[in-house]
């Protein structure tokens, strides 16, 4: 244990680190809305590896296509408005 009595990551159950990590992604999400930055994943639609999903607070979700040379980005598929 530390000196506040925490345990260390490695001292922890499964399900405590389970519980931990969602906490902080809990935060994390709340922290992203409030920005109004989008949240971004990958699914089965990215079929390419610079393909990604785009999905902002307001529901305006888009399929993206990243220029790896010059960061740009480009809307290949609005999938919700």
């Amino acid at each position: 244990m530390d000196s506040n009595g925490q345990k260390y990551w490695f001292e922890l159950t499964a399900e405590e680190k389970e519980n931990r990590l969602r906490e902080a992604l809990v935060e994390e999400m709340e922290k992203t809305k409030a920005m109004n930055l989008p949240v971004i994943y990958r699914n089965e639609l990215c079929i390419k590896p610079n393909m990604f999903i785009h999905k902002y607070p307001n529901g305006h979700t888009v399929l993206i296509e990243l220029n790896t040379s010059n960061s740009e980005i480009k809307v290949i598929k609005v999938l919700q408005q």
